[in-house]
């Protein structure tokens, strides 16, 4: 069993990433930091666990920990990089933002699994979770970067609980998204808009964007085939829905024509698990050496 411990652990992020590692088959839960909440039980923090687990907040992360996931609201990079030293055995898996200027010494492996799937499996033992609107974008626009089709500005148009569009949310996302952009296609120039439109899920992100590209459906299908042995990135040509994907670590994206020339995107995900508490598990499954599905063959929100 995987002994896993969750720092921040009274946070709504940290509440997520319970309510599915309660039920995963190889997690043993060792400890829920939370200073200032030692001795409460984690069902009054974290309403849904009533039946599911007796455990109680505690301040002191346990010797015997494989994995500990980072929630707090802040990442202390310092500490953490004081913690890695103390601990390099000790795999850091992390929600919460951090201050990349000061997390160069923790060796931290880009979270997104469909860029970084290799590396995560191959000893990685640092990651970072990408924001979830990050991870919405660059699911549908890595393969065309890849494939060196992204040609100028790129217009986002997007639908997302109003917590995670927040003015230094986006622009935290904007710069994360060209940043992966630009590393994989280094002949990439263009900027990134983000339109946000209203919100129509407290759960759910949605995506729209028309981008220039010469290249036809069937040969697009082709290039998102990159997804083929991947569990929850996939590429359709029929309409998706919210529904689809509430629930879930799945992101789909449904590619259209709209006119000869032009590429119409339209992605959706749930952003609680998508770039956050599903993304993390996902992270640990690929550290691990489990089957990146393990604990999130989750049940979809509809049928």
């Amino acid at each position: 069993m995987i002994k896993v411990a969750i720092s921040g652990a009274d946070t709504p992020k940290a509440g997520e990433l319970l309510r599915i590692l309660v039920n995963h088959p190889d997690v043993d839960i060792v400890a829920l930091l939370a200073p200032g909440q030692d001795g409460r039980q984690a069902r009054f923090m974290h309403h849904g666990l009533l039946g599911e687990t007796p455990l109680s907040f505690s301040s002191a992360l346990p010797e015997k920990t494989d994995v500990l996931f980072v929630a707090e609201d802040k990442t202390n990079a310092p500490a953490l990089g004081r913690l890695r030293h103390a601990r390099p055995e000790l795999k850091i898996i992390i929600l919460s933002d951090i201050d990349h200027h000061n997390s160069d010494s923790l060796g931290m492996v880009y979270g997104l699994p469909e860029i970084n799937r290799k590396s995560m499996v191959r000893g990685a033992i640092t990651s970072n979770v990408p924001s979830p609107i990050a991870s919405l974008t660059l699911v549908p626009l890595f393969p065309l970067a890849l494939n060196m089709l992204l040609n100028g500005d790129i217009t986002l148009n997007i639908s997302a609980p109003e917590d995670l569009v927040t003015p230094d949310n986006l622009e935290k996302s904007r710069k994360e998204i060209i940043n992966q952009l630009r590393e994989t296609q280094q002949s990439f120039k263009g900027d990134l808009k983000i339109n946000i439109l209203p919100p129509t899920s407290k759960r759910g992100i949605e995506l729209t964007a028309d981008l220039d590209c010469p290249v036809g459906l069937d040969d697009l299908l082709g290039v998102y085939s990159m997804y083929d042995d991947h569990n929850f990135a996939f590429a359709v040509t029929s309409p998706v829905r919210l529904d689809d994907v509430k629930g879930t670590e799945k992101c789909i994206t449904s590619l259209s024509i709209p006119e000869e020339g032009k590429l119409r995107l339209h992605a959706v995900a749930d952003g609680r698990l998508r770039g956050s508490a599903g993304e993390a598990v996902h992270i640990m499954n690929l550290m691990c050496g489990l089957h990146e599905k393990t604990g999130l063959a989750l049940k979809p929100y509809a049928y």
